[in-house]
C-alpha cells in the first residue's frame, strides 16, 4: 500500500469537502465530464490469486472493512456516471487504489451483471478449523459439499455472515469457488466469513470432532428433523449438492443425519434455503 499523503501537500475545498491537488483534478474531471471516469486505459493483469469482487453491495463492503487489500479496480468505459459511481471513484482515489477503464465486454468476462465495477483483493480469509475449538462459547460451522451454482453459494455466504457462522468448508474441485458472482450474491458476506477449500473432509471433520463439535448432515434419509434435535453449542451443518445431496464419503463423517420437514417427498428445498432454515434453527435454540 502506498505511504500516507504528505501533510505539506496543498489542498483545496470544494462543495464542503477537502481535496488534494490530485483529488481536485479527478473531481473536476468528473464534474465536467459526468459520463467519464478519472481512470487510465492501461493493461494491468491482476494476480491469479486475487479475489474478484463485484456488485454494488460487495464492493462497498470490501472498501469498508478490507480496503487495504484492494490492489486494483476496473471501471466500465463510457458508463453513465451516477452520484454513487462518482463517490466510489473518489473513495478509490483517496485510498490510492489504481483504477483502469475497461469495456463492457472485458467486464463481462467476470460476470454478466458486473454493474460497472470490479475490484481485486489480495486478502483471502482462510478458515482455521484446527483452532475452531479454542473459541469460547457457541460456534457453528457450515460444510457445503459440492454445490456448483454460484448463486446458491453466494446466498449461503450471505446468510452465514448475517447469522454469525464461524466458517465454511467447501471442496477445492468439482464445486463452485469464490467467484465474482458469488461475491455479488453474498452482498459483502465473503469479507466476513472465512472459507477453507479442501477436497477431503476427513481430516477437518476429525479435528472438529476432537474439539467437541457434533456433525449433522442434511439428508432425505434422516429419521429426525432439525426441530427434533437439541443442537450442542459446537455444531457443524453439512449441506449437499443441488441434485445429488451429500456424497456418501461425507455422509459417513456425520454423527447424525437430519432433515427439514416438507409436504412432498418428490420435491426438495433449494440448498441455500435449506442452509438458512437449519442455521436459523440452531441460532434460535442457542438464544433460549
Amino acid at each position: 500500500m502506498s505511504s500516507p499523503r504528505s501533510a505539506s501537500r496543498k489542498t483545496v475545498k470544494r462543495n464542503g469537502q477537502t481535496f488534494s491537488n490530485k483529488s481536485k483534478a479527478n473531481f473536476n474531471r468528473l464534474q465536467n465530464h459526468p459520463s467519464r471516469s478519472s481512470v487510465k486505459s492501461s493493461q494491468t493483469v491482476p494476480h491469479q490469486n486475487y479475489r474478484i469482487i463485484l456488485g454494488t453491495h460487495a464492493v462497498n463492503e470490501a472498501l469498508l472493512v478490507n480496503k487495504k487489500s484492494i490492489k486494483l479496480a476496473y471501471i466500465q468505459k463510457n458508463m453513465t456516471m451516477s452520484l454513487e459511481t462518482k463517490e466510489l471513484i473518489q473513495k478509490l482515489n483517496s485510498l490510492n487504489i489504481k483504477i483502469e477503464e475497461k469495456s463492457d465486454q472485458d467486464l463481462m468476462k467476470f460476470s454478466n451483471s458486473h454493474q460497472g465495477v470490479v475490484l481485486f483483493s489480495d486478502l483471502n480469509l482462510e478458515f482455521d478449523y484446527k483452532a475452531a475449538g479454542e473459541k469460547p462459547g457457541s460456534s457453528l460451522i457450515v460444510v457445503v459439499d459440492g454445490v456448483e451454482d454460484a448463486h446458491n453459494l453466494g446466498a449461503i455466504m450471505r446468510t452465514s455472515w448475517l447469522m454469525g457462522v464461524s466458517g465454511l468448508l467447501i471442496p477445492a474441485d468439482r464445486a463452485i469457488g469464490l467467484t465474482g458472482t458469488v461475491h455479488k450474491v453474498a452482498c459483502g458476506g465473503v469479507e466476513h466469513v472465512p472459507v477453507t477449500q479442501i477436497n477431503n473432509f476427513s481430516e477437518p471433520m476429525a479435528s472438529l470432532k476432537e474439539a467437541g463439535f457434533w456433525v449433522y448432515g442434511l439428508s432425505h434419509k434422516a429419521n429426525k428433523s432439525i426441530y427434533d434435535i437439541q443442537f450442542p453449542e459446537k455444531a457443524v451443518i453439512v449441506l449437499g449438492a443441488e441434485d445429488k445431496g451429500i456424497r456418501v464419503t461425507t455422509e459417513r463423517l456425520c454423527d447424525e443425519l437430519i432433515s427439514i420437514p416438507q409436504l412432498s417427498s418428490n420435491a426438495s428445498y433449494n440448498v441455500s434455503v435449506a442452509a438458512a432454515l437449519s442455521i436459523a434453527e440452531v441460532k434460535r435454540q442457542w438464544r433460549k
